[in-house]
């Protein structure tokens, strides 16, 4: 799908694979000016990384979660091997979030064993209070290298998790599909308050860079959201605050510092096919395109017009189950964008397709 001579470059990052970058440009000019929605996944899909899990860590490291909250959702539990898993036993706090991403009791029969660990991961956080989820995420994203795998180390030599930053051809993308009159909603299984902490002050600077006169907003921006509770214990929802309280949305710390974090979530959640349902719930519709990177991401994917995966090096199991969907979901509408995640991370100007991967 050739660019028409005279047409505008609208990707010129040099990571595109030229197939992906063709059909994408494609998509955006069918599209401009309609207000149509996409979806994008954030961790390891607009980001190198895991904000969700680095600001755990960072958490973790730096001792700010509650002993009273940790001893009531750390159980001990057994592996679908038999392994009996206790908090106390392990390295750190991270290493629990590990064995309940390893899967539950039903092993293989189970098809989305990540869920408990997503879950999890936002639980651990009631007590705090929305600044303190936020402030830690600044704190990682102040410590990352854009271009680099550097880790955020919890106990040294066990445990670490690298810290995220923006892909440049994802930046790229956004701001191209903003400036073409397109809807951006970004769908996430991490908290939501960290992603949205990095989408206002990392990437909506980097769009208006770019030429974006907007950013995506903050109530485009879902996440797992823990209920919160305000000093007059009245319970409140994210995702009805983000839109009625302008501080609030802007994460000013005056409206984030009353508001600590419970361990009930707000339903749905965006994890596995509760991503399609967080989106029905906001727009009614599917998105024109969708992206991610992982089966978490595949019944979005699998719901949207058009699908654009990212294809990470060393994750051969989920390359296997973005081909299984594609062959069920109009094969011709998904673009494949392959990925180096170990050294020198970033986009593979490679050819998109089978053989990417």
């Amino acid at each position: 799908m050739p660019r028409r001579k005279g047409q505008e470059v609208l990707l010129r990052a040099p990571g595109w694979a030229p197939e992906t970058r063709a059909r994408l440009e494609a998509l955006i000019r069918r599209g401009a000016g309609r207000g149509w929605p996409v979806a994008f996944d954030f961790d390891n899909t607009l980001v190198c990384g895991d904000v969700g899990e680095a600001t755990l860590a960072w958490l973790v490291k730096h001792r700010r979660l509650r002993p009273q909250t940790v001893a009531a959702l750390t159980p001990p539990f057994r592996t679908a091997a038999g392994v009996r898993i206790e908090a106390g036993r392990l390295p750190d706090l991270t290493a629990y979030y590990e064995a309940l991403l390893a899967g539950s009791g039903h092993g293989a029969a189970d098809p989305q064993p990540l869920t408990r660990g997503y879950l999890w991961a936002a639980q651990i956080l009631a007590g705090l209070s929305v600044a303190q989820v936020v402030r830690a995420t600044a704190a990682v994203a102040a410590a990352a290298r854009e271009g680099e795998v550097h880790p955020l180390e919890v106990t040294p030599g066990r445990t670490a998790y690298p810290l995220p930053w923006f892909y440049p051809e994802m930046v790229e993308l956004v701001a191209a599909l903003l400036n073409h009159g397109f809807s951006v909603w970004i769908v996430s299984a991490s908290n939501v308050w960290s992603v949205r902490r990095m989408v206002l002050r990392e990437l909506n600077p980097r769009l208006r860079r770019l030429g974006c006169r907007r950013g995506v907003a903050p109530a485009q921006v879902i996440g797992v959201a823990p209920l919160l509770r305000d000093g007059r214990e009245h319970e409140l929802k994210d995702r009805v605050l983000v839109r009625v309280q302008a501080a609030y949305a802007r994460l000013e710390p005056r409206a984030m510092r009353r508001l600590r974090l419970t361990t009930e979530l707000d339903q749905p959640v965006p994890v596995y096919a509760g991503k399609v349902a967080c989106l029905w719930d906001a727009l009614g519709r599917a998105p024109y395109l969708a992206a991610g990177d992982s089966p978490g991401d595949l019944p979005m994917l699998a719901f949207a017009e058009h699908r654009l995966w990212l294809a990470r090096e060393g994750k051969p199991t989920y390359f296997a189950a973005m081909q299984a969907c594609r062959r069920r979901t109009e094969p011709a509408r998904w673009l494949v964008q392959p990925v180096r995640t170990g050294d020198r991370p970033g986009f593979i100007p490679a050819a998109g397709g089978d053989e990417a991967y």
